[in-house]
């Protein structure tokens, strides 16, 4: 939101963010005190304006593994345990047995999860 007139800032992760600006210093003579001063002000006046970057929040799509869908569609409590969940909580048991690699594992995880957590 800074005007950097004087090109003073570096974007600390130039891709990752916009706000995350750094001013660096090598050398106490390089601190000039006026010119903080003048991008304080305007920080202040951005402030008051209520300017702010908003972060872009892009929603995964929760993808329920079919081993899973499947165990749901044959036991009605897991399925009702399961949707009472939060979106996170719901997207952590579905990454769980989608993240195995082998199907006797997935197995393993489902069967594991269900008697322990679910019901």
């Amino acid at each position: 939101m800074l005007k950097d007139k004087h090109k003073v800032f570096l974007n600390a992760q130039e891709g990752k963010t916009k706000a995350m600006l750094q001013w660096r210093f090598y050398a106490l003579e390089e601190i000039n005190v006026s010119l903080i001063k003048e991008y304080v002000i305007e920080t202040i006046e951005n402030i008051k304006l209520g300017k702010e970057i908003k972060p872009n929040k892009t929603k995964k799509e929760l993808i329920i593994p079919e081993e899973f869908l499947d165990e749901m569609s044959s036991n009605e409590e897991l399925k009702d345990k399961y949707n009472s969940l939060t979106n996170g909580k719901q997207r952590e048991y579905a990454d769980y047995i989608s993240e195995a690699k082998r199907e006797i594992t997935k197995q393993k995880r489902l069967q594991k999860i269900i008697p322990n957590r679910l019901v």
